[in-house]
């Protein structure tokens, strides 16, 4: 076989069935597209046989005709049902186009109108439209269906996020023009679209897909205050979302929700209890990250070798805040390092000898871990940094595995004056779920929803507050945009304007999603795309909902795209109370609803704050969820209602199941204050701190708890050592001290002594690198320090 051969097509199959398979499968895409060429002009006829009806001017036959044409394509339609046949259509709508069909034959006259009814009911009943009212067809805008190893989904054909309006006329496959959005490989979406326009509500209603379907794990990560994402927890309470999810044959539908806060003062003293209080511990801490939260976003690798020392010894013996924050300190001072490394070498013999070296030299004080070790001090005192032990403490490799529960990080409760702490947060929760899915792999993948994403990635910076902050942030988020499709970390992004948002994170959102635009961001979009005059034209019309996905180079439109089946921000009603309301409970929303008019008389009602039967004349505070005793089974006495017949109460008022247990609980925080006092302290120097400061190797710390004498002859030893090359014996070296050999063996066998001090090489005793900086040290200096 020549080598060109190898690269030349060839059959699986015996020639006969390839070519039997071949020509079969031609003809069923002949008599496919010949289905489809019947339908779309059946569709065609309809519609020109209404507009000759009702007398349109640029019909160019009588309506008879179009009816008489329209009325054979139906009778000799193969799927026709007749009585005699099993079929779901009604005997009624048979009878009646059997029976017009004689007049037809007969040549009668038909009245048009009662003859056009017939025809598009029949023409119903085949298939051949949806709805009279609409006789354009919609193909399916969906997620692509991923079946390979390490990433399936969980369903055979996804569910749709939206539908492509096709012509009525158009003879298509809607299955041929179904919209698949693409994610194999994390891409990662950005929606652009005028306020209110639904970018919000199209990046949610994909990352629930993605969520339910497609075995990601949902993060939300920016809210602006509003308490907009928490919302994701209600089913959708809009009724234009209602109707589009109606249309897409839809029910509203809530994420299992867990919304994550910092455990710092301002949290409220109730909230629901899918609201989970959260701190960070630092064994979840790296030195990149330790140096973030400082607002540092560039060092050099001997700057974190420091922290990472602080670190792993801080984690060894304490774990505690305190701990690290000292050492850091230490650490930033001026010092000398000794660096120990060991190497193999050859020997006459064969055997390889390890041989111990060392290298001194001399660290400047470093501002920044002072800058970091203030910095952990302060977020410590404000609660957000906690041991490793803290009950509290976010695992977010834990957070990812957790499929059931969307994740929430909800930072408005904040106190006045620490906002730009929301920034670092947002910033820490990215870093730890990167450092997650790099680590593990086998973690789902991530959808990380963030809507107005220029808030937190702006083109530009001099607009913003908080600069420095936003600027870490926006750096983090560039790299999520480059790197976090490898990690399968997708971002699903929203925002106005897409200038707006950071050029180098823009240009790494391959799916882009325009919905209603202004003329402006419409020409700004053509210079990037060069939009075909159909494209500009069908931008500027677009309504609320409707849009053009553009990726791979080529665009797709008209599309209407679902509405978020969970909940969204509304601008005009309190958070929690749609929450209450989506519960099950009333929420009395303003004073002014006539209460006392409508339920003053009533013999209870229920406080469902703290789960009270109020029996007085007092009404519910406005923001308090309650319930009538018309809203109980079984007409109950105020004294017999208990929790169970509550629980009963609030799932039968519900519209739609919640996932979420929303009842309100007491967070724990309301009556606590924390305050933080800035004063200079005069305090004892530690031994943790001595041993840092003056670089004592963790071998010979110990000397430093010994007696005087004790310490001092090791010390001696040391230096005798170092000072004479001819000690061959022990009796030698106790020649110089004030030990006898004897001691001076004992010593030379402990390992908090002098074994690893002092080692034998060809026949006489040397220092090992340890023994060198025991000599060195100057010891009445450190003495000194400690007392």
């Amino acid at each position: 076989m020549s080598s060109n051969e190898l690269h030349q097509p060839s059959d699986n199959t015996a020639t006969r069935v390839a070519v039997r398979n071949k020509l079969s499968e031609k003809i069923r895409q002949r008599q496919r597209k010949e289905t489809l060429n019947t339908e779309a002009h059946v569709r065609d006829l309809i519609r020109d046989a209404e507009n000759a009806i009702v007398g349109e001017e640029d019909t160019d036959r009588e309506p008879e005709e179009y009816l008489e044409e329209l009325h054979l394509y139906l009778w000799h339609d193969p799927d026709r049902p007749t009585l005699a046949g099993e079929t779901t259509t009604s005997a009624r709508s048979i009878y009646r186009f059997n029976q017009i069909h004689r007049r037809f034959e007969a040549g009668h006259d038909i009245d048009p109108s009662t003859w056009f009814e017939i025809l598009v009911e029949v023409a119903k009943e085949l298939g051949f439209v949806e709805a009279y009212t609409d006789l354009t067809q919609y193909a399916p805008v969906r997620l692509e269906t991923l079946d390979d190893q390490g990433r399936q989904s969980n369903v055979d054909t996804a569910t749709a996020i939206g539908r492509r309006r096709i012509a009525a006329d158009d003879a298509a496959d809607l299955e041929d023009r179904a919209v698949e959005i693409p994610h194999s490989s994390c891409d990662h979406i950005l929606a652009v679209a005028l306020p209110r326009s639904g970018k919000d509500s199209t990046i949610t209603s994909i990352g629930m897909n993605l969520y339910n379907e497609h075995n990601y794990s949902y993060f939300s990560i920016l809210d602006d205050g509003r308490m907009e994402t928490p919302m994701i927890s209600i089913p959708n309470d809009e009724q234009a979302i209602r109707n589009n999810l109606e249309r897409m044959g839809q029910d509203p539908e809530a994420f299992d929700a867990e919304v994550f806060v910092p455990a710092m003062d301002g949290l409220p003293a109730k909230l629901p209890s899918n609201f989970v209080p959260f701190t960070i511990g630092i064994d979840d801490l790296t030195p990149h990250l330790i140096l973030r939260l400082a607002g540092i976003t560039q060092s050099d690798a001997n700057t974190e070798q420091r922290i990472k020392q602080a670190l792993d010894k801080t984690l060894e013996r304490t774990g505690e805040v305190t701990e690290l924050v000292s050492r850091l300190q230490v650490y930033a001072k001026e010092m000398d390092a000794t660096i120990e490394w060991t190497e193999k070498r050859e020997t006459g013999s064969g055997d390889g000898a390890v041989e111990t070296k060392s290298v001194q030299y001399h660290m400047d004080a470093e501002d920044a871990l002072n800058q970091a070790a203030q910095r952990l001090a302060h977020l410590a005192g404000e609660g957000l940094i906690a041991s490793p032990r803290a009950e509290t403490n976010i695992d977010m490799a834990s957070v990812i595995a957790n499929q059931e529960q969307a994740a929430v990080l909800c930072c408005n409760f904040l106190p006045q004056g620490q906002e730009a702490l929301k920034y670092t947060i947002m910033d820490l929760w990215l870093r730890l779920i990167y450092k997650a899915r790099d680590q593990n792999s086998r973690l789902p993948r991530v959808c990380l929803e963030i809507r107005e994403l220029k808030n937190i990635a702006p083109s530009k910076l001099a607009d913003v507050r908080y600069k420095d902050t936003i600027k870490t942030l926006r750096q983090t988020i560039f790299f999520l945009s480059t790197q976090g499709g490898s990690r399968r970390i997708l971002m699903l992004g929203s925002t106005q304007k897409l200038n707006d948002v950071y050029k180098p994170v823009r240009s790494n959102m391959a799916t882009k999603i325009l919905l209603r635009l202004g003329e402006e961001e419409i020409e700004t979009l053509d210079r990037s795309y060069n939009f075909s005059d159909e494209q500009m034209n069908q931008l500027s019309e677009f309504d609320i909902g409707q849009g053009m996905i553009l990726y791979g180079g080529e665009a797709y439109w008209p599309i209407e795209l679902r509405g978020a089946p969970c909940g969204l921000g509304l601008g005009d009603r309190h958070w929690l109370d749609r929450y209450g309301q989506a519960w099950g409970a009333r929420v009395r929303e303003t004073e002014y609803d006539g209460w006392g008019g409508k339920y003053g008389d009533c013999e209870y009602w229920v406080d469902l704050t703290d789960r009270t039967v109020v029996t007085d004349d007092s009404e519910p505070g406005v923001g308090t969820w309650y319930l009538l005793p018309e809203d109980f089974e079984g007409d109950p006495a105020a004294d017999e209602v208990d929790q169970d017949a509550i629980d009963a109460a609030l799932e039968r008022r519900r519209d739609y199941p919640v996932k979420s247990d929303l009842s309100l609980q007491s967070t724990g925080f309301g009556d606590r204050q924390r305050e933080l006092s800035l004063q200079q302290q005069d305090r004892d120097t530690t031994l943790s701190e001595v041993v840092e400061r003056h670089n004592i190797p963790e071998a010979i710390a110990p000397w430093l708890s010994k007696e005087a004498p004790t310490r001092e002859v090791l010390v001696d030893t040391c230096r005798v050592v170092d000072e004479h090359d001819d000690l061959s014996r022990q009796e030698d070296i106790a020649e110089h001290i004030d030990w006898t050999r004897s001691t001076l063996a004992t010593h030379l066998g402990k390992s908090d002594s002098l074994e690893k001090c002092i080692t034998k090489s060809d026949g006489t005793y040397e220092l090992t690198p340890v023994g060198k900086r025991a000599a060195e040290i100057k010891w009445k200096v450190v003495m000194e320090e400690l007392k």
